[in-house]
């Protein structure tokens, strides 16, 4: 079980880089099918059930955590959440996406450019501090000693503008290798996705952990 977060000021989640709480375990539901991905070839891909966005994940991973109640750090709920394992027993590898409401007034471009830069502006002023505090509650989590692998940088690609970068940090698995997304798609709705696994993996299986993120497209 991952410790749960100091407490500190709560940032909106499009600023700090999000985290997610599991407030109430209802029923944890796992679909268990087979055909987990090895060594360095490249997984079959699946695609994931959402309705906000579509994406891939590979073949053979498990759902789990459908039946949860979430909070982002901001107290707000997301409208949509999907999480998967590489398997149901300590799980090396793990990929969360949520999505945000969709907004009721129009919102603009120069509107949806303002809060990512910002965001992007307050990540890469992060102290060490929050920079593991800002990934300690998605998949895995952060304990300490937080690096980037690749820089945050803008991503503006399928309907989608926002940041992403890559990371490594110590987590309840150990080593752990990660890369995170947060974006508005043009109609206003957020979007971010993790996908973390332990270094030994992520290094074998780094082309299927990546085509996670970049299949990432919003169902506008």
């Amino acid at each position: 079980m991952i410790p749960a977060p100091k407490k500190k000021p709560l940032l909106p989640w499009i600023l700090a880089g999000g985290g997610l709480v599991i407030t109430a375990v209802i029923v944890t539901v796992v679909i268990l099918v087979s055909g987990l991905f090895t060594g360095g070839n490249k997984a079959n891909m699946v695609d994931a059930p959402t309705t906000s966005a579509s994406f891939q994940y590979p073949e053979g991973w498990i759902r789990t955590g459908e039946n949860v109640t979430i909070l982002n750090e901001d107290g707000s709920r997301p409208a949509e959440h999907f999480r998967a394992v590489n398997k149901s027993d300590s799980a090396s590898s793990m990929m969360v996406y949520e999505a945000g409401d969709r907004p009721t007034g129009a919102v603009t471009t120069e509107k949806i450019h303002a809060a990512i830069e910002q965001g992007l502006a307050a990540q890469l002023a992060a102290s060490q501090e929050d920079l593991v505090y800002f990934r300690s509650t998605s998949a895995f989590g952060c304990l300490k000693d937080f690096a980037y692998t690749d820089k945050p940088v803008i991503v503006e690609r399928d309907g989608l503008y926002g940041y992403s970068y890559g990371y490594t940090c110590f987590s309840n698995q150990g080593k752990i290798t990660g890369e995170y997304l947060v974006a508005y798609d043009t109609v206003g709705v957020s979007h971010r996705m993790t996908v973390e696994a332990v270094d030994a993996e992520w290094a074998s299986n780094k082309a299927t952990l990546t085509a996670i993120v970049d299949s990432l497209k919003p169902a506008l």
